[in-house]
């Protein structure tokens, strides 16, 4: 990341042997090692910071070539960094950057999740490299557990992929352990990556939400360095205490940042080195408030001293992440990569600069993104294989049948209520159950299908489908078997997306033809598109925060309570199959 080359350059600068690119005088600038903010120029050449301090006493040779920003009173802060980016919420890893930037984040912390478990390496790593030319830069971390049911797991998580993620120069962290308990049960397989990450020197990360004191020692003896999962203070004292590096998350399901701040800084001595925050893969209608600035703005609102803030988005996760010879400050060596903002208390940036250039200037990018040929690969196509017909999309049943019904309680947690329910040629009647839908999860593959029933997720819809889902495979909700196969159809014809038909017509499309999952729309159009999406579903009933992550986590194991798997409608606690999938 910092070549010889570079080095040399740099050092030359600093030495007065060559002359910098270019100098940001008079700015108030925040020092995240000491918390001090100090009146200081600063010294760019090339990507690099060589000097701060007073231009005068720098040694630098200073001329009319040299770019001169005169920053008075203005205050600068170095780049913000996500620590938990999941970056294919309907956008991608590059759309994301593209957006983020605008509001002075420059660096994210990536989950690899959809690309390990869909691409092969060769591909993956690809995107990764690509990914260079971007001026946010991008780390990763690498999973060892896809969330959900997958009838073919092991052959995806095996040795050697795994081993290739975790040696990769771009990947700084193992996890988010979602499925944790077979390491503390053993598992010699997952207790080997668990140590390979160890040896490479690479953070591990649990997802342990409600975790006990003595399970969280568990999981720091095995290995485990943070977590992320933290919902009261005393869940975040507990974390702290076992050394864990805690996350604060304010995200789209879960904000649950003001709390947690109101309540820690009434604590005495409360160890803000060791605090980061997040946004948890925020889904589009989250990023119209910001990202991490908003984060930080929140944080600053609820009581926090700015300072703290700040540090827990620049150098506490970059020193975690032992990433901080590069980014996290604003020192010699260091990418020039900071915000200048006109106060402490005012986060959005009015200028942006990332490795050393400036590229946004009152949240308009200055500066045009490469174009990656990974998003026109080949390979990366969802299809849908097999052939649905109508008759799959059956409960066969002439009588009346008692059925696991899966309650929605909010967008992301099930509830398990068996009902009595009467079925007429082998499909439900509506006539009572307005808000009691058919939910099929459809193998992508073409060999099996699971059918359930769904209330919670709104009323009378006709049909709505979705390749957004976290086993990838097609998610079908509606009671018209007709409308339902017309959906089904048209996210097969195009490759991806979320289609909702009612009455005959469409009511909305999403395109996703990166995977399945991800658009090649920006993040302001897709805000504009999923804000529809959610006002059309409030209006037929759907009463809950965020139907994307409803779509996602319908099929995801590591949330309670009942879930759709290949093998049927599993609750998740035993993993117990309530109703087993058929065959197409």
């Amino acid at each position: 990341m910092y070549s010889h080359q570079e080095m040399k350059q740099t050092l030359d600068v600093a030495m007065g042997r060559k002359k910098p690119d270019s100098v940001i005088k008079n700015g108030e600038v925040l020092n995240v090692y000491t918390g001090r903010l100090l009146q200081q120029d600063i010294v760019i050449s090339g990507k690099r910071v060589v000097f701060v301090g007073n231009i005068e006493e720098s040694g630098c040779v200073i001329d009319d070539e040299v770019h001169i920003y005169d920053v008075k009173g203005k205050v600068v802060v170095p780049g913000y960094i996500e620590p938990h980016a999941h970056p294919f919420q309907l956008y991608q890893p590059i759309s994301l950057a593209e957006k983020v930037l605008k509001t002075g984040t420059t660096t994210l912390i990536n989950d690899n999740l959809f690309f390990f478990g869909l691409c092969e390496n060769k591909d993956a790593f690809e995107l990764l490299d690509e990914l260079k030319q971007l001026p946010v830069k991008q780390f990763w971390w690498t999973r060892f557990d896809p969330q959900c049911h997958q009838p073919h797991q092991k052959e995806v998580f095996t040795d050697e992929r795994i081993s290739e993620w975790l040696s990769h120069a771009a990947v700084v962290q193992a996890g988010e352990l979602t499925d944790w308990l077979p390491i503390l049960q053993g598992d010699s397989e997952m207790n080997r990556w668990m140590h390979q990450a160890k040896q490479l020197g690479k953070r591990i990360e649990a997802h342990a939400p409600g975790a006990s004191y003595r399970t969280l020692s568990r999981l720091a003896v095995a290995g485990v360095t943070g977590d992320h999962e933290s919902i009261t203070v005393d869940e975040v004292w507990k974390r702290l205490e076992l050394g864990l590096m805690t996350t604060l998350r304010h995200s789209s399901i879960r904000p649950d940042l003001p709390e947690l701040i109101q309540e820690l800084v009434t604590k005495k001595e409360v160890p803000w080195h060791r605090l980061m925050m997040t946004t948890d893969g925020a889904t589009p209608p989250y990023l119209e408030k910001g990202f991490i600035d908003y984060v930080l703005r929140v944080a600053i609102d609820n009581g926090v001293n700015p300072i703290h803030a700040y540090q827990m988005v620049t150098i506490n996760p970059a020193q975690y992440y032992r990433i901080d010879d590069h980014v996290g400050a604003i020192a010699p060596g260091k990418i020039a990569d900071f915000n200048i903002l006109e106060d402490l208390h005012q986060p959005t940036p009015v200028t942006v600069f990332a490795d050393g250039v400036k590229v946004v200037e009152q949240q308009t990018l200055i500066q045009s993104f490469p174009k990656l040929n990974w998003i026109n690969k080949e390979e990366i196509k969802w299809n849908l294989m097999g052939q649905v017909t109508e008759q799959d999309l059956r409960i066969t049943s002439e009588k009346e049948l008692e059925y696991p019904v899966i309650q929605l309680v909010n967008a992301v947690i099930t509830k398990c209520k068996h009902e009595w329910l009467h079925f007429n040629h082998g499909f439900l009647s509506h006539t009572n159950h307005p808000d009691l839908l058919h939910v099929y999860l459809i193998d992508k593959h073409g060999q099996w299908i699971i059918r359930g029933l769904i209330r919670g997720f709104g009323e009378k819809i006709d049909a709505l489908a979705s390749s957004y889902t976290s086993t990838n495979d097609l998610l079908v909700i509606g009671r018209d078997p007709q409308a339902m196969m017309e959906a089904i159809n048209h996210i097969k014809s195009v490759n991806g997306g979320i289609t909702w038909i009612q009455q005959g017509e469409m009511k909305y499309h999403l395109h996703l033809p990166l995977l399945g999952t991800m658009s090649f729309q920006s993040v302001d159009e897709l805000i504009i598109s999923t804000k529809q999406f959610s006002q059309k579903l409030a209006g037929y009933g759907y009463h809950h925060i965020d139907p994307i992550y409803t779509l996602l986590f319908l099929s995801s194991t590591h949330l309670p309570q009942i879930r759709l798997t290949s093998e049927g409608l599993m609750r998740v606690k035993d993993k117990h199959i309530l109703t087993s999938s058929a065959r197409i």
